[in-house]
């Protein structure tokens, strides 16, 4: 019994009471599925547990998905409330979906756009902290958070950022664009040789890219 009591305060406490619940009962039917007739009763019930659940989150994405349209519709129009609204909404109740992963990138820029680049630097931030596997995602997440750096006057350390993103993927295309990054602050800070360094670097490990064709002639303008 006091388990028992212990299990149904547990669930009290849980945000969706009723999955904890089928939780539970999947557990139960796998410990006594010998009573049942073949265990057919308990197979049938996990089958029809397990649908129930998979429609839930097909259910959550749709929704997430209909909620990053229309703040994506809000964000193109220029209706800054809206897109914050339901951006947060978005982030807020379904995590865990594409759709969420994705607005978390456009509220970070939004805020980024505003001038809130405390509110912009958490949405990039988590975005790194829960998702953080699309490449498109995960460059704009960790120059979103460079650019916030570099907004703030830190030019110095937006460039380790942008350099330290280049390093850490230097296979990926997106590694060129944060070299060319960071030469524009050294460029910014007087650093020639760091600049010419980095632009170097484009056309060594990313020749047959058009950043590198860039790169070529920030270097010849420079001599």
């Amino acid at each position: 019994m006091q388990e028992r009591k212990q299990r149904a305060t547990k669930a009290e406490l849980e945000e969706d009471e009723f999955l904890e619940w089928i939780l539970r009962a999947i557990e139960y039917l796998k410990q006594r599925a010998q009573i049942f007739v073949g265990g057919a009763v308990a197979v049938v019930a996990i089958i029809a547990i397990a649908s129930f659940m998979q429609t839930q989150r097909l259910e959550a994405r749709e929704r997430a998905a209909a909620l990053l349209f229309e703040a994506t519709l809000a964000d193109r129009s220029g209706q800054v409330d809206q897109v914050i609204r339901v951006g947060q909404q978005l982030v807020d109740d379904f995590s865990g979906t594409p759709a969420a992963a994705q607005g978390m990138i456009l509220l970070g820029n939004r805020y980024f756009s505003l001038g809130r680049y405390a509110d912009a630097q958490r949405m990039y931030q988590q975005y790194l902290d829960t998702e953080g596997e699309l490449d498109a995602l995960l460059f704009a997440a960790h120059t979103g958070l460079a650019a916030c750096r570099e907004a703030q006057g830190d030019l110095e350390g937006a460039a380790l950022d942008y350099v330290r993103f280049a390093d850490d993927n230097s296979d990926s295309p997106t590694s060129a664009l944060a070299l060319m990054q960071a030469a524009r602050c050294f460029g910014q800070l007087g650093d020639a040789q760091q600049q010419r360094e980095m632009l170097e670097r484009v056309t060594r490990q990313h020749a047959q890219t058009p950043v590198a064709q860039r790169a070529r002639e920030h270097l010849n303008m420079m001599m």
